[in-house]
């Protein structure tokens, strides 16, 4: 499989990057002790939830691109179901 979009968002530029930077200032930070615990353990599940969702995110789209491979004009009638649908929501709404 092909990854075209791989160097979307850079390494230098992720939520995990933020989080580190952010345990780093934690740890500089003059905290008492238990809020400095608790920052840190919630920064780190919210690391762990965040490779939890890109992994999520990866296999969706590896999953997304068998299938339009496998079926492509099934796949480009949902799309176009889906367009219709949504088009039909939005001028109802107007």
């Amino acid at each position: 499989m092909e990854l075209y979009y791989k160097d979307l968002i850079s390494e230098e530029n992720s939520l995990e990057k933020l989080v580190e930077d952010l345990e780093f200032i934690v740890q500089g930070a003059n905290l008492a002790p238990e809020p400095r615990a608790e920052i840190t353990t919630r920064l780190r599940r919210l690391k762990e939830g965040c490779r939890l969702v890109h992994g999520h995110a990866v296999a969706a789209g590896v999953a997304t691109d068998r299938f339009v491979r496998k079926y492509p004009y099934a796949a480009f009638g949902l799309a176009l179901a889906a367009g219709l649908v949504t088009a039909g929501m939005l001028t109802r709404k107007r």
